[in-house]
């Protein structure tokens, strides 16, 4: 994915691991800082809330969404997720 690509409420995928998120996951790119961007991943365990898509200021330890930040560096490692798979 690339900067032009970021815009709030885009379903990504990861295309690597990371801790806690295996390669493929989808996530919602839930808030833009500029410098990068977060990511709410919808996880088996811990799905997001039907129709989520912007970060509404809950703290994780409450809202149980786990969020990760990437800078305009790691972008590379998300993709768009494919057509439809942003509707639940």
């Amino acid at each position: 994915m690339t900067r032009n690509e970021v815009r709030i409420g885009l379903r990504v995928k990861s295309n690597r691991d990371f801790c806690a998120v295996p390669k493929g996951t989808d996530g919602v790119l839930d808030e833009d800082y500029g410098d990068g961007v977060m990511i709410a991943w919808d996880l088996p365990d811990s799905p997001l809330p039907f129709g989520y898509s912007e970060y509404d200021g809950v703290p994780a330890t409450r809202s149980g969404i786990l969020r990760d930040g990437f800078d305009n560096e790691e972008l590379k490692f998300l993709d768009i997720a494919e057509k439809g798979s942003d509707e639940k």
